[in-house]
């Protein structure tokens, strides 16, 4: 089982529609998995996966409670806080027919009303947390865990980075995404160069803006933008170089999506093939996830 956390440094950079449409993109791919919102003061998976109408939801409650210790009972937290999406009144039942034999995709769900997991104060909240994902890989046999962690390097980061495989980094091209992006493959870097435990990342940009959508700008404004992009572009490059990481770029690009902006949803099913899924299918070459 692999488990990938998605973070991101500043909000606002698309990583939860992201990490929503990666996982329903795994299924599609015939993979078994589970996703988990760890964004505890903020969560918004629940409105990209459309559960408001399911029981879970109205209960409000969530992983928090789990790992808070306030339940210890397995099977009712597969009752109370996950979520079946394909399943038998499913929200994403519709899709079912998309779905190969086998796959499946489970939803933990963050409580609305509980903000607070101390970590710090409570050292099984990570113990708690490795025994969740045990419950995943032998019970339902996941092969894939999406972690949604909050952006900020805060308390949810450690929660999330201390059961990690991996870290997919989203930013946008804007200085405080970049500057932020950068500052985060600093401190990996320092962790690598002095032996400490690191996770291996990507970088990954998104929200980017097309070619078509520049053309309606004058030229020194286009030309200024793109170069701003290529010099933030190399910063990266150059960052990720010095440090030894691999690949030393940035992994992927999301283009800008108007209908995502105001309707943050799936855009995984359908005909052809979306961003998400190129996304997925690049990460499971690249790592040989399958």
């Amino acid at each position: 089982m692999k488990v990938i956390m998605f973070w991101s440094y500043k909000g606002g950079s698309g990583r939860t529609v992201a990490a929503a449409n990666a996982a329903a993109a795994l299924a599609k791919l015939g993979k078994r998995v589970a996703i988990i919102d760890l964004d505890f003061e903020g969560p918004g998976l629940h409105h990209v996966l459309g559960v408001e109408e399911t029981e879970q939801y109205r209960n409000g409650t969530g992983i928090q409670h789990f790992l808070r210790g306030d339940i210890d009972d397995p099977d009712r937290f597969d009752t109370e806080v996950v979520i079946d999406l394909f399943g038998t009144g499913g929200p994403l039942r519709r899709f079912q027919p998309e779905i190969p034999d086998g796959a499946v995709l489970l939803y933990v769900m963050a409580s609305p009303k509980v903000t607070q997991v101390n970590a710090a104060q409570n050292a099984q909240v990570a113990t708690r947390l490795r025994s969740l994902l045990q419950l995943f890989r032998h019970k339902h046999e996941i092969e894939y865990v999406i972690l949604d962690a909050a952006s900020g390097l805060r308390e949810a980061y450690s929660i999330a980075a201390d059961v990690s495989d991996e870290i997919l980094v989203f930013f946008r091209w804007s200085i405080q995404h970049v500057e932020g992006t950068l500052h985060m493959i600093r401190y990996m870097g320092l962790f690598k160069e002095f032996d400490q435990h690191y996770i291996p990342f990507r970088v990954i940009a998104s929200a980017v803006p097309s070619d078509e959508e520049l053309e309606g700008l004058d030229e020194n404004t286009k030309m200024s933008l793109k170069r701003t992009k290529e010099e933030a572009k190399k910063r990266i490059g150059d960052l990720m170089t010095k440090y030894r990481f691999v690949p030393a770029d940035v992994f992927h690009e999301i283009p800008e999506m108007l209908s995502m902006k105001w309707k943050e949803s799936l855009a995984v099913f359908g005909e052809g093939v979306s961003t998400y899924q190129s996304m997925v299918e690049k990460l499971l070459q690249s790592s040989e996830m399958s």
